[in-house]
């Protein structure tokens, strides 16, 4: 049976797995079974009530990676209302801006989210400064069993911000059958083993990437899950996988190759596999990984707009350096090009309703019912789809388009270098001068400029060579800018570097 609604999921997935363990806590707090997912929801749409807070009004959560914000998640969507996740580390200019467009009717924030909700004004809001204590109020709600208005399959279930890298962040609106037809393609395409497995949330909830497979997938298939806070969720990652015997879990890249970069020695425990997505992975790191770890790691690829994962890699069916295959309900192919790049276009019921109150870029991202992602690939001969870069990355040197990934794809891999990006500067005479910025392994590494010099001319044309190499202490910066969910925010480090160097001395 296709379910299409988180309502009817919820209440399956109940009946099906009942008194099995779903949501297993690393703080020693009480795990809660299936039925007590469906129990949570009941209570809640009471609490919803009682706030007044109608059938297909907003619901705004600013709350870290927790229990609560997976009941959450799952609660606000499953009573028909619309869920609006907020990272709690946003600026209060971003939360505001996301506040004025979504006009939510109840914010709900944790106890590190107080003093930026405090100062919010003209908003109902829920301060919960212990979890457990708002979970059990809630559990003393009278039981009221959610009535939907309507089949409400196609209804608004959230909207998720994009991060922000190209001006103020933009809503994307999914729908119930958006997601969950996206969940039904991630497990029609991995096949999960049916045995009863534990999964692993340590990407942010408030992005799509952990509401997918670590989430909503062992919802679906009766599998338990785990969630802990991206911001030290490195630090406790290996400790997590042993305690709770994770078979599966969802990185981004920088995981990897921070994972990789540690000298000390480890094992990953009973970890069946890895999901990976939201950046082009290296495939020298991902052999690297896969060589010491003895762990498969399958890359993805997808974006906000397609719900989750649009294409991926299988235990059957992996080449290393693509993302796999579409899902089986998806259609993507490439617009055409001579040399069989070009733009990548997706289509199916997961592609997204539309951009919140922009139907101009709404109209212009979806062509004939293809999402246009801005994001250059191609197909290979057996169907394997491959990433080159996003098109608005591309840089262009005295009328040659080069893209950032030709240049990281050997400098992420030079000892020493944890994360690098080739920045375009702009010129006078060429249009643009290429700078790499890295992130260094170690404080106390001194890095050999010509020693990065020899790797790239043996592997690229000259002129796609970056002309200058800075660590980001000599710009100023603690780390490359990423959003929560670790994609290098690249305009914005672009928008810096163009200030700083025209403030400094520096001759590029």
């Amino acid at each position: 049976m296709n379910i299409y609604d988180f309502d009817t999921q919820i209440k399956t997935s109940s009946k099906q797995f009942s008194n099995r363990i779903f949501l297993r806590c690393p703080n020693r707090l009480r795990d809660f079974t299936f039925k007590d997912i469906e129990i949570f929801k009941e209570k809640f749409n009471s609490y919803l009530i009682k706030k007044k807070i109608s059938q297909n009004d907003k619901v705004c959560t600013i709350i870290d990676n927790s229990k609560l914000l997976i009941c959450l998640f799952l609660s606000v969507i499953g009573n028909n209302r619309v869920f609006v996740p907020i990272n709690p580390s946003s600026g209060n200019k971003e939360i505001e801006y996301i506040l004025t467009k979504t006009k939510p009717k109840l914010i709900i924030g944790d106890y590190f989210s107080i003093n930026k909700i405090k100062k919010i004004k003209n908003f109902k809001k829920e301060i919960v400064k212990n979890e457990e204590k708002f979970i059990n109020y809630i559990f003393h709600q009278e039981m009221k069993i959610f009535k939907a208005k309507k089949n409400i399959k196609d209804n608004v279930a959230e909207i998720l911000f994009t991060s922000g890298s190209t001006g103020n962040p933009k809503g994307v609106v999914l729908t119930h059958k958006n997601i969950l037809t996206n969940a039904k393609g991630i497990i029609d395409s991995l096949k999960f083993e049916k045995k009863y497995s534990n999964f692993l949330s340590v990407t942010p909830l408030y992005h799509n990437n952990g509401q997918f497979i670590p989430t909503l997938i062992p919802l679906i298939l009766g599998h338990s899950t785990t969630t802990i806070k991206p911001l030290t969720g490195l630090l406790n990652f290996v400790k997590v996988l042993k305690k709770f015997s994770i078979h599966y879990t969802s990185v981004m890249s920088t995981h990897i190759n921070y994972l990789c970069s540690l000298n000390s020695k480890f094992k990953l425990h009973n970890l069946r596999e890895i999901y990976c997505g939201g950046a082009k992975l290296d495939y020298d790191i991902q052999k690297k990984f896969e060589k010491r770890f003895n762990v498969k790691i399958l890359t993805n690829y997808g974006l906000t707009e397609t719900s989750s994962i649009a294409s991926t890699e299988t235990s059957k069916n992996r080449k290393l350096g693509s993302v796999g295959k579409p899902l089986k309900n998806v259609e993507i192919k490439i617009s055409k090009n001579k040399k069989n790049f070009g733009e990548i276009l997706i289509k199916g019921k997961n592609i997204f309703k539309c951009y919140l109150n922009n139907s101009k870029l709404t109209n212009e991202k979806i062509v004939k019912s293809y999402l246009c992602t801005g994001d250059k690939g191609f197909f290979d001969k057996n169907g394997y789809l491959f990433i080159q870069d996003r098109i608005d990355n591309m840089i262009n040197v005295s009328g040659e388009n080069i893209y950032p990934y030709e240049v990281e794809k050997y400098t992420n891999n030079i000892n020493g270098i944890k994360l690098s990006v080739a920045v375009g500067i702009k010129d006078d005479i060429t249009q643009n001068k290429i700078v790499l910025i890295y992130e260094k392994t170690s404080n106390q590494i001194k890095l050999d400029e010509d020693k990065i010099d020899k790797v790239l001319s043996k592997n690229i044309s000259l002129y796609k060579i970056p002309k200058k190499y800075f660590s980001c202490e000599q710009v100023g910066l603690k780390e490359i800018p990423k959003a929560p969910n670790q994609k290098i925010l690249r305009k914005k480090l672009k928008n810096y570097l163009d200030d700083f160097f025209k403030k400094s001395k520096i001759d590029l």
